[in-house]
């Protein structure tokens, strides 16, 4: 018996490290972001001319547009735990290039934030093909993953942090939280310095509008010498909150320029992006 009882001893810690080491590796593979080009089949729902044109107040025709013939790039843990849900970023790039800095994976992936962004989405692009491959970029991630509908974030820098700033407002039903970087519109003329304003860029459905000022976070992210520092302060004061906006975080990073905000600026803007305990658990 005592012979049988140490063998079943060996054995239990045997299987006790065999545990702890796969899960140590299935930590790793969860933390670890690979990248992943894709092509999407299936158009959002709400992507199409009527949407746009319910959320945004466009009327005019869109351009020629089909979702087969884009890309994104990915980037994704090379094992999504499936007994939890992931947050999403979805990205717009001035350039072609939906590119992240390398140190910004570790931030998503500590966040457990999945990131997407549509390839060849540069400023040269039709704006409303921007907004379309962002909407398509957050419906397709949200078929082909578990995605918390309450982390589903949008986000850009520069030409691209403007396209951001606009979906973030007029499709608040979707995306719950915005990060711009270093560029902002609004939906109102804004005043600036020397009797000049920033025009309203677009007509947003009002109860969107209303959700966007009630449940809707964002983040507006400049520095010190960023050329875009007055727009993006200006709009955050005059515009986000002078029109009652709740939860609306101004982050300027000392001594940056006109450029990506460091990993650490990151992590805080998610932090704030990132909503109240007990309000995170539904997802499309």
């Amino acid at each position: 018996m005592k012979a049988g009882f140490g063998i079943v001893a060996t054995l239990l810690c045997y299987w006790s490290g065999c545990d702890a080491t796969r899960a140590e590796d299935d930590l790793t593979r969860a933390t670890t972001f690979v990248r992943l080009d894709r092509q999407f089949l299936q158009t959002a729902p709400y992507s199409d001319a009527t949407n746009i044109t319910k959320h945004f107040g466009y009327t005019v025709p869109l351009p020629d547009y089909a979702i087969t013939n884009e890309s994104f790039l990915l980037k994704a843990p090379q094992a999504v735990p499936t007994n939890g849900s992931w947050g999403l970023l979805v990205w717009i790039s001035p350039s072609d290039d939906p590119g992240i800095p390398a140190d910004w994976e570790h931030e998503l992936a500590t966040r457990h934030l999945l990131f997407a962004g549509a390839k060849h989405s540069g400023n040269s692009r039709h704006p409303l093909d921007r907004i379309r491959l962002a909407l398509d970029a957050a419906c397709n991630m949200c078929r082909q993953y578990q995605v918390d509908r309450q982390r589903i974030y949008i986000g850009g820098f520069s030409g691209g942090s403007r396209i951001a700033s606009m979906l973030g407002v007029a499709y608040a039903d979707i995306f719950t939280g915005t990060l711009c970087c270093s560029g902002v519109n609004f939906y109102t003329d804004v005043p600036a310095t020397g009797g000049k304003y920033y025009p309203g860029t677009f007509v947003p459905n009002p109860g969107v509008l209303l959700q966007a000022k009630r449940k809707g976070r964002f983040v507006l992210l400049t520095g010190d010498h960023d050329e875009n520092r007055e727009n993006t302060e200006r709009i955050a004061t005059k515009g986000f909150k002078s029109e009652g906006f709740r939860n609306v975080l101004y982050l300027q990073i000392p001594d940056l320029n006109h450029q990506m905000p460091s990993a650490t600026a990151l992590g805080t803007a998610l932090d704030y992006l990132a909503p109240a305990p007990g309000t995170s658990g539904s997802s499309r």
